[in-house]
């Protein structure tokens, strides 16, 4: 067994040797498998957006399939607060404005806020995951901080280029398992713990 900082590395490196034509690829294999899950009882979707330079999956491909077929739910965007592991959530909308932080990243800087609590589906970003559900993201710990704040039933699918790992050998108490991960594959669904 790898203990997060280990896969943290593994799959940084994993996701950068990807070739262009292997990712656009494996994009398309994860939309098609979003495709299939349930967003009847979904009004507020918050979804991450893609850092292209961490080849993170490309979200915008799944935002434009929700704009076009589900026309009624509200997608949410957020900006991460390095200061204290926070963030603030907005509708992204015609009223939501972006700015390039000092990481290079577009983030919302104003626009219609929502509140965690209001939040049915969580879109989430990570490196890996395992069999049980846990997920190794960047290590500062922003998603875990924001589902405490969410209902207790908020669906939290991640989204993976790779298959899970068996088990990691270091979670600690603040770590809030996924409900469902997708990966091009399938999708794995977890119990609500």
């Amino acid at each position: 067994m790898k203990s997060k900082k280990e896969l943290r590395s593994e799959y940084k490196i994993k996701r950068c040797e990807l070739s262009k034509e292997r990712e656009a690829k494996l994009n398309q294999m994860l939309l098609s498998q979003f495709r299939s899950i349930d967003l009847s009882t979904v009004n507020f979707l918050h979804i991450f957006l893609p850092i292209a330079k961490y080849h993170e999956p490309d979200t915008y491909l799944i935002i434009h399939y929700i704009q076009k077929s589900f026309p009624q739910i509200e997608i949410v965007v957020s900006r991460s607060n390095f200061d204290d592991f926070s963030m603030q959530h907005y509708l992204l909308d015609k009223h939501t404005r972006f700015e390039t932080n000092e990481w290079g990243i577009s983030e919302p800087v104003s626009g219609v806020e929502v509140a965690p609590r209001d939040i049915d589906m969580i879109i989430v970003p990570l490196l890996i995951f395992d069999l049980s559900g846990y997920r190794v993201g960047y290590g500062k710990g922003f998603y875990d901080r924001f589902f405490a704040f969410c209902k207790a039933n908020v669906e939290r699918i991640g989204l993976s280029f790779f298959d899970p790992v068996d088990i990691f050998i270091d979670k600690n108490e603040h770590d809030i398992p996924l409900t469902k991960a997708i990966t091009p594959q399938r999708i794995y669904h977890f119990s609500d713990k």
